[in-house]
């Protein structure tokens, strides 16, 4: 029994030793795992917050393009008043020395007819006294009206007619120069309300660009970003589908109406011809929506495995974009990675759609024309230069818009 002891004693001492040294391998890993579970809840943690801190910033850029393009639009609406203003101040310069030209043309007329009755050498200051409000009481007045007959009267009054719109043109004119000048005024104040949204803008989308760099999520965002587009654009469409049907229900029951009213056949407006129309779908050759260098082509890489769904046709800041052919507008607005957008629906399943504005011209359920301006060329969207993103649509399925363009 004795000899036994030492053994029993050996082999606890062994199992207490095998235990204790499982249990602190057991610990250590269980340490290991709280810190990785530590490191990936941290890491969690500082990607929302940077996803947090994207989405505001993308906030803030979809608020300071929007600012823009209402800057813009305002602009431009200035200079088309500021324009049309130069030409009324031109046209009534004009008009002002062709009254002068013949208002000296009838003083020499009705002052050669004087000359006979009356000769003292300043034929100039009978026709003003003549013409003055003091000369029916002046008792001169009276022996000269004895020898003027009334072809000389009738100059006299034509003369002062003359006078009369001379004065009425330059007191136009000094209104319109006025207004010129307000018209000047707010256009700069536009202008520099524009460049500081522009520099705005730019210090945000610098801000933004670290964050797509520093999260590596850039494949993500343009993944969302173009899922985000498909929503919004089968959302519209089929609100601009129901917009079409009680449209061409209303003309169909005023057609009608009219008709048997008249008896006569229905003559649309310009309008109702355009709601006609519309609908037909896209077939043939187009022409491009602005002219300009193909930055980047249908289907190939954008990022990763996203490809680009259209085209980027380089152009300069403020080039007129226009629709390619006639349609409904179903979408005018600003989207993430497209900025400032406008999609026409051409009918039949067939869509295009123009991205990258810096400014937008049309609104959603709008019909447009074909070659009519839509838009003005931009870098919306965060884009780093300025160009247009087209895209063609069929049956929701982008396709190559260089097949439709020529």
């Amino acid at each position: 029994m004795l000899c036994f002891l030492p053994f029993k004693k050996t082999v606890k001492n062994l199992t207490a030793l095998f235990c204790g040294g499982m249990l602190l391998s057991f610990s250590a890993q269980a340490a290991d795992l709280n810190q990785i579970q530590s490191q990936i809840k941290q890491q969690e943690q500082k990607i929302a917050t940077q996803k947090r801190e994207q989405n505001k910033l993308q906030s803030s850029l979809k608020t300071q393009e929007n600012q823009i393009n209402d800057i813009v639009g305002s602009l431009r609406e200035t200079e088309a008043d500021l324009k049309e203003t130069n030409k009324i101040i031109a046209d009534t310069n004009k008009q002002i020395k062709l009254l002068e030209q013949q208002e000296r043309q009838q003083k020499l007329k009705l002052a050669k007819q004087l000359d006979a009755v009356y000769r003292s050498g300043n034929p100039n200051s009978v026709i003003e006294h003549l013409l003055s409000d003091d000369a029916k009481n002046n008792d001169r007045m009276m022996v000269y009206s004895k020898h003027v007959n009334k072809t000389r009267l009738a100059l006299i009054d034509k003369l002062k007619a003359t006078r009369a719109q001379l004065d009425e043109q330059k007191n136009y004119l000094a209104q319109q120069q006025a207004d010129q000048q307000q018209q000047l005024s707010e256009q700069k104040k536009q202008q520099q309300a524009l460049q500081k949204a522009r520099n705005e803008r730019q210090s945000t989308l610098t801000q933004l660009n670290k964050t797509l760099e520093r999260d590596q999520n850039k494949l993500e965002t343009l993944k969302a970003n173009e899922n985000a587009l498909r929503a919004e654009i089968n959302r519209a469409a089929l609100a601009a589908q129901q917009q079409e049907k009680q449209e061409r229900e209303q003309l169909a029951q005023k057609k009608q109406a009219e008709e048997k009213r008249t008896n006569k056949t229905y003559q649309p407006t310009a309008q109702e011809k355009q709601l006609m129309r519309s609908g037909a779908g896209l077939s043939g050759k187009y022409p491009f929506p602005v002219a300009g260098k193909i930055l980047h082509q249908f289907g190939s890489t954008q990022a990763g495995e996203v490809k680009w769904k259209g085209i980027v046709i380089a152009a300069g800041t403020g080039a007129a974009v226009r629709a390619i052919a006639g349609g409904r507008v179903i979408l005018a607005n600003w989207l993430a990675g497209y900025g400032q957008v406008v999609v026409i629906d051409h009918g039949k399943g067939d869509m295009s759609l123009y991205g990258y504005n810096q400014a937008v011209f049309v609104r959603s359920g709008s019909l447009v024309n074909a070659g009519q301006q839509i838009a003005e060329v931009g870098n919306s969207g965060g884009q780093g230069r300025s160009s247009l993103y087209f895209e063609i649509r069929r049956q929701g399925n982008a396709v190559n818009p260089m097949n439709w363009l020529r």
